[in-house]
């Protein structure tokens, strides 16, 4: 009722203002065309009546028709990228043809870059373009799906369909063994944090994704992993006031979903394990994939207001998001309302603001580590027991059933999940120019987020085995603020042959974070949870704080973190362009960052590029005349990265626990107080320095576009989290087995890579083609660790896995699968005999295990020991992709358009860490039915499967070889494949139904996300980067249970405008 009540006064106010500016019901009709001086079709054009409001913009092909009061009259015609025309129209007219000039005979794309705006053919950096056209084809939700498959040497990897999920962004490889997180930049203003997830996608303008230090340099240590620049959208000037409004519904499957064993095939495969088992009601047969899962919803509602006069333009917009997520009991919610606004105050005074509130509100999904996850849950729930009973209490297993797992309906229907959070975020600026062609530009924003999670498991029984037997709750708190400022002077001047542009700046940027948790076990039956609010209390505070909660007071902990940084910058650009062929750029920026100690807390970063457009040239210019463009360009530059926490160099103390210490004799426990942090007063700027060489090429009247870029990129004194042994004599925790973590400067690390971007744009008649592909290789190594040869180990495939899966080392790339090398399957027990003598011959008294045998698997032994142990554990797989590429498609003809967008890897791995799920039985799990191609299992032989285990002396030996404990190669998939990401189909109404309707433009679409996927990876969706329990570029490629599985999406929408 909220969001209804919501949009029926947006929708109002826009029906007034909209009747407000209609122009007289009685006049003249023109109709006619609005072209390119290419002779294209040219959408979007605003054709207005001279002197008035009233106007309109010209459809998908151009075409316009326009009500006015008298004859004659004067219309301007104005659209980005293009000059005004002016036409005088004395008489009615149905065929009116107005051709718009290129604004400037070169490319005409301006893009804003480093505080300053430049046109795209005198650009010398890596630049990735998506524009307003390519965006309103896209039904995505969060800037990283946008840039997915879009942007050569831009990776974006959703590995989860979790409607939380915005999936990880990165830019030209990993760029350190932390992993490198690119900067976003929104309107000009560096943003605070990721903005993939709290920005409307349909308020975006365009993006620019800058990918080498030359062009990102000017905005310093947050840049060194890349900059996307986001420019929202604004009215157009001297424009009727124009309301668009977009409705969308759809709805989401769940993709990979495994098919579980129903109870014959169940009770058949637990005979293996347990022949003699009873007591188990068969005529109970639950599909608890179908309980758990279920179809998802999506509303998708946005509407805005723009326009402007002679001295203001404006843009408001409004949006409302809900999902309801495939796993049962999730969902998540957004609202968002963004200002954006300029007024000229005189000729040489500007000011405006961007305003953006969004509020959003989740009930995540079930996860809580690997055994109590969306998808695991239904691998741990027998069919043979009901979700609930007939008389509505849970339903369970007795002992006696030989089942040991707990009832999950109960868990996840009784478990309440909430987070809210309101983000307000915005910045206001002045842009004075004192005298011609000198800008001055202060800016200042801020981003202000209050969230709050809490989480209430409430007390269920079904049996010893089944139950919750307490109720639990936590709440968590936080406060997040950030300030930037900047302030910028610039100066272009223009003197015969020579253009020189230049700017300097200063900017500040302060940020702060306040956290609150608590928790408190066995709340009393006297205690009554108080509701979660849908939307966010303005003002929330802790006062109703958890000490004021009933309950066991043993179980009761509270915890509370503050952290804040600041930093001061300073910087200058020099541009300087020759006859407009040769071209040259000078950056540098300085960072002072409170992050390290004094004497460390300054870096200074240049930049330098150079370009030469040879089609300038005379001896060029006028002898190939299908070569529109050819630009030659490098560039060198230096960033930095103070990616680590604060305080790090000032030491601490901790106060320990009896954990902590042993116990005396005759003694009770003892605590005390420890070091708590230990000071790094050493710990520096981390340097990333890039090397870049391209071309960009434009052909056809740059009807066929296309740009190559190679680099070399070092990033050095890399910036890490080293773990110290509790012997070193202090840990990270209040548990003596926990390691401490000492932040420090480790070694370097090297990306090198190609990447190309071909596009071609062309009208057949009344058929419009756009095409597109593009692709990067990139080649990560690590160089060196700082004068250590110590490997680095991480990565976890589940919880039944045992040993790490991923290991950095020198001279290789980054997160390698580690673990044994694997010779198919030991095939008989002759063969079996053979590896235990010759293991016993050298001492041992078995190969690997005593249980093992025939049908297990066969491990390699690389040291020749005769024994199998960690020392035969090598390098068994590459988790990095040889290349990453994307395609589209655009086709339009008359009023139909259609649009597909591919995405896709290839050559690296992935590690299936659900092989266990499907193939083997757990003690208390279900499975698929390819348990039953297990070798010397069910009557077979010896298949291409490994057998899990065996029955001897009355009970089952599981899995004494590892075949699903032990990281192997038989667990190493093919990770390739190709994605249709997007694909959308429309049709705009004619012009006459649009006239009779009284509105500007009409459109109708299907949209389907996810639709298909090319892969030799079995079982699970092969798209995984580093997240959930491996998140850390570190552990990347892992595939464990901790996912909420990949949806598909198919959405059905309707765009108008009046």
């Amino acid at each position: 009722m909220k969001m209804h009540k919501f949009l029926s006064i947006i929708l109002l106010m826009m029906a007034f203002i909209a009747k407000a500016q209609d122009p007289a019901s009685q006049g003249t009709v023109i109709k006619g065309l609005v072209v390119s001086d290419q002779n294209e079709p040219v959408p979007g054009a605003s054709v207005i009546e001279s002197g008035t409001t009233n106007g309109i913009a010209t459809d998908m092909n151009g075409h316009f028709s326009l009500k006015v009061a008298r004859l004659p009259v004067t219309l301007v015609v104005r659209n980005v990228g293009f000059d005004d025309q002016t036409i005088t129209v004395s008489s009615p007219t149905t065929n009116l043809r107005v051709v718009l000039t290129a604004a400037s005979k070169q490319l005409k794309d301006i893009v804003v870059i480093g505080y300053s705006a430049q046109k795209k053919a005198n650009l010398l950096g890596a630049v990735s373009s998506i524009e307003t056209k390519e965006l309103s084809k896209m039904a995505v939700t969060g800037v990283g799906a946008m840039l997915q498959g879009r942007a050569a040497g831009v990776q974006v990897t959703s590995a989860s369909g979790d409607p939380r999920s915005t999936g990880t962004v990165v830019i030209r490889g990993v760029g350190n063994i932390r992993g490198m997180s690119p900067l976003y930049v929104i309107d000009g203003v560096p943003a605070i944090g990721n903005t993939g997830f709290n920005i409307n996608p349909r308020d975006i303008e365009n993006i620019q994704v800058l990918r080498d230090a030359s062009s990102a340099a000017i905005y310093g240590a947050r840049a060194a992993g890349g900059v996307i620049l986001i420019t929202t959208k604004k009215g157009s000037r001297k424009e009727r006031t124009n309301v668009d409004i977009s409705l969308t519904q759809g709805f989401s499957q769940g993709t990979f979903l495994p098919k579980l064993l129903g109870t014959p095939e169940y009770k058949k495969a637990w005979a293996a394990i347990t022949p003699a088992a009873s007591g188990w009601d068969e005529s109970v047969n639950t599909d608890w994939v179908d309980y758990l899962y279920r179809t998802g919803k999506e509303q998708n509602y946005n509407a805005s207001v723009s326009g402007g006069s002679e001295k203001q333009n404006y843009y408001i917009s409004a949006g409302y998001r809900r999902v309801d997520g495939i796993v049962i009991n999730s969902w998540s919610e957004r609202y968002s309302l963004r200002v954006n606004s300029d007024y000229d105050l005189g000729k040489r005074v500007k000011v405006g603001e961007r305003l953006n509130l969004y509020s959003y509100s989740d009930n995540p999904p079930v996860i809580t580590g690997n055994a109590l996850n969306a998808y695991a849950l239904p691998f741990r729930s027998s069919p043979l027991m009901r979700p609930k009973n007939p008389d509505g209490s849970w339903g369970g297993l007795p002992a006696a059933g030989n089942y040991n797992g707990g009832n999950w309906a109960a868990y996840v229907n009784t478990t309440d999940r909430r987070y809210n959070a309101l983000e307000t975020e915005g910045n206001i600026y002045i842009d004075v120019e004192p005298v011609n062609d000198l800008h001055i530009r202060a800016t200042g924003g801020a981003d202000l987020t209050n969230s709050m999670a809490r989480q209430f498991e409430a007390k269920w029984y079904v049996s010893g085995q089944s139950n919750q037997p307490q109720d639990n709750l936590r709440k968590q708190s936080n406060l997040s603020m950030a300030y930037v400022g900047n302030l910028v002077a610039s100066y272009s001047k223009k003197l015969g042959d020579h253009e020189i542009k230049a700017l300097v700046g200063t900017e500040a940027r302060k940020s702060s974070s306040d956290d609150l948790s608590g928790s408190i076990y066995a709340v009393s039956s006297a205690y009554s949870v108080p509701a979660i609010p849908d939307a966010f209390p303005v003002g929330f505070s802790e006062s109703s704080a958890l000490s004021n909660v009933p309950g066991n007071t043993s179980g009761r902990s509270s915890d509370m973190n503050y952290g804040s940084s600041r930093m001061l910058s300073y910087f200058g650009k020099v541009n300087y362009t020759y006859k407009n062929k040769y071209l040259f750029e000078a950056n540098l920026r300085q960072d002072i960052s409170d992050r390290f100690a004094p004497s460390y807390r300054t870096g200074n970063f240049p930049s330098a590029a150079a370009g030469w457009r040879i089609t300038e040239e005379p001896w060029l210019k006028d002898k190939f005349k299908a070569l529109s463009d050819l630009k030659l360009r490098t560039t060198y530059g230096s960033l930095g990265n103070d990616g680590v926490g604060s305080y790090v160099y000032i030491p601490s103390l901790a106060n320990y626990d009896k954990t902590q210490f042993n116990e005396l004799p005759g003694t009770g426990a003892v605590s005390g107080w420890g070091i708590g942090r230990v000071a790094n007063q050493n710990i520096h700027w981390e340097t990333v320095t890039t090397f870049n060489v391209g071309a960009d090429i434009g052909l056809f009247n740059n009807k066929l576009n296309a740009t190559l870029d190679y680099y070399i990129r070092d990033t050095k004194d890399m910036l890490y989290q080293r773990s110290l042994p509790p012997s070193a004599g202090m840990t990270n925790g209040h548990n003596a087995s926990d390691s401490y973590i000492l932040d420090m400067n480790l070694g370097k690390m090297r990306n090198t890579g190609f990447e190309f971007a071909v596009n071609y744009k062309e009208n057949f008649g009344k058929l419009g083609v756009e095409v597109g592909f593009n692709a990067a290789f990139n080649r990560n190594r690590i160089l060196s660790f700082g004068g250590e040869k110590l490997p680095i180990d991480a990565g976890s495939a589940g919880e039944y896995w045992s040993g790490i899966v991923a290991r950095t080392q020198l001279n290789a790339p980054i997160s390698q699968f580690y673990g044994f090398k694997t010779k198919g399957l030991i095939p008989d027990q002759k063969t079996m005999d053979e590896l235990n003598a010759n293991a016993q011959s050298k001492g041992a008294a078995y190969w690997y295990a005593a249980g093992s045998g025939p049908g297990d698997i066969w491990y390699e032994d690389l040291n020749g020991d005769g024994v199998i142990n960690d020392q035969d554990r090598t390098i068994i797989g590459n988790p990095l992709p040889k290349m990453t590429y994307g395609f589209n498609i655009g086709l339009s003809y008359q009023n139909f358009d259609l649009a597909a967008f591919f995405n896709g890897v290839y050559g690296n791995d992935i590690y299936n860490g659900m092989d266990g799920y499907y193939q083997s039985i757990y003690n208390d799990f279900n499975t698929t039915a390819q348990v039953f191609n297990s070798s010397f299992m069910y009557g077979n032989g010896l298949t291409n499967q490994p057998r899990f285990g065996y029955y001897a002396n009355n009970s089952f030996q599981y899995d004494p070889n590892g075949n699903y404990k032990r990281i192997s190669d038989y667990h190493i998939q093919k990770g390739s494949f190709l994605r249709l990401q997007n694909l959308q189909i429309g049709y705009n109404l004619p012009e006459k139904v649009l006239n009779r309707l009284k509105v500007r433009h009409l459109r109708v679409y299907y949209s389907g996300q996810n639709l298909f996927v090319i892969t030799k990876a079995k079982n699970v969706d092969p798209e995984v980067g580093f997240s959930g329990a491996n998140s850390s570029a570190l552990a990347q490629g892992i595939i464990s249970a901790e996912v909420y599985p990949k949806t598909r999406i198919h959405s059905f929408g309707l765009e108008f405008g009046f």
